[in-house]
């Protein structure tokens, strides 16, 4: 009888210390993956190089010393921690303003933003180191201008097939049509005419056609009862559209209305310049936008007055830092920047690529 109770008690404790075991396993699995995101969540903020503070040296020297990161970002992340010495090693940075500079009060707080020894002297100047339009003018040590990367990334969007590619453009974006015409032969460029969106829309879809064929078909034979679905045109599958700001919200509706969903929309980044609160994307639902993964993540979060504002900021954000890594003596960098990701080399003009997301309710829910 002792015997038998010997055995139950050991198979019990047997039990328990497996399943101790068990969980204990289980506990040291979830907390490595918990590790593995907190290195992937430091890294991320590493490379935007918005602030640099001491200890961000450790935290980058953390994921080097982690099992965490395959070869590419291994090297990537040894890459970021010298460019990261280099920065805070400098002792004094310095930024030439000139007087009455349209952008002088954002630049002094981005300034302050970096936590880095930046001393600004004022020089009376009459020639201003950014233009007056920082978004379609470009800056000094980019390539190109916002707007350019922007048509660079709709460019490569284009389906090169046997279809045409439909443009809608407002008279301001004429000269991208000519651009976008080098790229691609297979194009229909409509200008809008400020007209009802519903009645351009119907226009340039085609439809005014189905439903004149239509009634030209009933009128052979009026006793008979045709079902009858307007349809649109089948010659093109993606429609670019280069409008002003507030005119978006009303047409891309009005094409879905008519258009549905035979095609994909390809907006510019003007798009985005009247939008003041993130449900009013929605009304771009599935149509697609040159826009930053770090701004989807500032909308996600809220952190922002308005879009034009953010991308205004992003922009001079991204010219300051551009001044610091050259005083840092930085060779080459990748920052995943406010506007897109930014490739910096030293003594060349810096590339920027803006990726094109999809707009999605998901996109932007926590």
């Amino acid at each position: 009888m002792n015997l038998m109770k010997n055995k139950n008690l050991i198979q019990f404790i047997t039990l328990v210390i497996l399943a101790s075991c068990s969980t204990s396993s289980e506990n040291l699995y979830v907390q490595s993956i918990e590790s593995e995101k907190n290195i992937a969540e430091n890294l991320e903020a590493m490379y935007a190089y918005q602030s640099f503070f001491p200890n961000d040296i450790k935290l980058i020297q953390g994921a080097i010393d982690s099992d965490a990161l395959n070869q590419e970002q291994l090297r990537d992340a040894k890459l970021l921690k010298s460019n990261y010495l280099k920065i805070l090693s400098k002792k004094k940075y310095s930024i030439e303003l000139t007087f009455g500079q349209q952008y002088s009060k954002e630049i002094i707080e981005l300034i302050y933003k970096l936590n880095l020894p930046i001393d600004i002297s004022w020089s009376e100047k009459k020639q201003n180191p950014l233009p007056e339009n920082i978004l379609s003018k470009k800056i000094n040590d980019f390539c190109y201008s916002l707007y350019d990367d922007a048509i660079t990334s709709i460019y490569k969007k284009v389906d090169q097939s046997s279809k045409s590619v439909l443009v809608i453009y407002s008279n301001e974006y004429e000269s991208f049509i000519e651009t976008l015409k080098s790229f691609t032969s297979n194009l229909i460029a409509v200008e809008y005419d400020e007209s009802n969106y519903q009645d351009f829309s119907s226009e340039i879809m085609e439809i005014n056609f189905s439903e004149k064929r239509y009634k030209k078909i009933s009128s052979l034979n009026p006793n008979q009862n045709l079902n009858f679905a307007p349809r649109p045109r089948a010659d093109v599958e993606q429609v670019i559209i280069f409008l002003k700001p507030q005119e978006y919200k009303s047409m891309i509706p009005a094409l879905r209305y008519h258009g549905g969903n035979s095609f994909e929309y390809l907006n510019f980044i003007s798009s985005l310049e009247d939008i003041l609160n993130p449900l009013q994307l929605l009304d771009y639902e599935d149509s697609f936008i040159p826009i930053s993964d770090y701004l989807t993540t500032q909308i996600r979060e809220n952190e922002y007055a308005s879009m034009e504002r953010f991308i205004e900021l992003g922009v001079l954000n991204e010219w300051l830092l551009l001044q610091v890594l050259t005083q840092a003596g930085v060779r080459s960098a990748k920052v995943n920047g406010i506007t897109g990701i930014i490739f910096y080399q030293s003594n060349a003009c810096t590339k920027r690529i803006i990726p094109m997301q999809k707009i999605r309710s998901d996109l932007f829910s926590t």
